[in-house]
């Protein structure tokens, strides 16, 4: 039962960093192991996403005043894109919410993921079907790779 908590606890976090845990050291079955790192990841992406729209919330309620000063002074600056700001925008206007969705388990953690997806598609009611079967893919791949990595290399 603690293998158990332990797995939805990192799956969570950190799902693509789970796998080598549950497969090496628990030495869980291939079921088993998508099971328990989907409802670790599926939980996580709704607990990510209450968690980020009330930190979305609380930002613009705190910062609503300070905003419209900053907002007016720095109508005369050009605004500076970093490269980390830059990668976020090319990876939203070229791939969107199914790109963010996809990379969210592999590249991105599932905090990251969740609340770049609540910060720009708000409105979309299909961002958290897209996560989860994103997820799910990820999972069968991983635990694939994990699994059956002596046989794919000889």
């Amino acid at each position: 039962m603690v293998q158990i908590l332990i797995i939805i606890l990192f799956s969570s976090f950190k799902f693509a960093a789970t796998f080598p845990l549950v497969i090496v050291q628990f030495e869980f079955s291939f079921a088993e192991t998508i099971l328990w790192t989907n409802v670790g990841g599926i939980a996580g992406i709704y607990f990510f996403a209450f968690l980020s729209e009330k930190m979305i919330d609380w930002w613009k309620r705190t910062f609503r005043r300070a905003n419209r000063k900053i907002l007016e002074d720095e109508q005369q600056v050009k605004k500076i894109f970093t490269r980390k700001n830059r990668r976020i925008v090319r990876i939203k206007q070229k791939y969107g919410l199914f790109g963010i969705a996809l990379i969210t388990p592999f590249l991105l953690s599932i905090p990251v993921g969740v609340f770049l997806m609540v910060r720009y598609y708000y409105t979309s009611k299909t961002k958290f079907l897209y996560l989860i079967v994103s997820n799910l893919l990820w999972s069968i791949i991983y635990t694939g790779f994990y699994m059956f990595w002596e046989e794919l290399l000889l």
